[in-house]
Parts: C-alpha cells; structure tokens; sequence
C-alpha cells in the first residue's frame, strides 16, 4: 500500500475544518451572559487619548469576574450607567439589585 501525503494531508485538513464551527460555536455559547438586560459592570480600558479614550466593553454581572477581566486587560471596573437596577456596596465588594 502507497502511501499518498497529499491526501492525508487534505483528509485531516477537511476534518479539522468541519470541526472549528462545533467548537466554535460551543464556548461562544458558554461565554454568552444567561441573563437579559444591560448589565450592572463595564471596563473602561485605557487608550493612548486618556481616560476613557476608549468605548466601556459591559457584560459583566458581577463585581469578581468585571475585575478580574480588567486585571487581565489593564482597565477598570466601572458601573454601567445605563443598569436599571442599583449597585450596592457589601462586605465582599458590590452587588447589583434588580
């Protein structure tokens, strides 16, 4: 038996494409907020033209993971002015309110 590269080479490249949109599809599904509405946290990263520079990136309905997305891109956790609701303080940080 021959064996031919070109075609496992194309078998596997084949494979592999028609398993990125599965996969794709799966964690952008998981990353996606399960609640409606907008919500109560947002980053304001930093930009070359000074505090707020640059657009709020929102999507974060608690106070933890809005900081722990800004300590991974170097910008700050702020309130959404547009969350209907209030914003708290606790003993372990904010908590929003519907």
């Amino acid at each position: 038996m021959r064996f031919n590269r070109k075609a496992t080479f194309l078998a596997a490249a084949l494979a592999f494409a028609a398993a990125v949109p599965f996969a794709i599809s799966t964690t952008s599904a998981q990353a996606t907020p399960s609640r409606q509405g907008p919500s109560p946290f947002c980053l304001l990263p930093g930009s070359s033209n000074g505090p707020g520079g640059a657009p709020q990136i929102c999507g974060y309905y608690s106070y933890q993971e809005c900081l722990q997305a800004a300590a991974d891109m170097n910008a700050n956790c702020v309130a959404n002015i547009d969350f209907p609701g209030q914003i708290v303080r606790t003993p372990n940080g904010w908590r929003a309110q519907y």
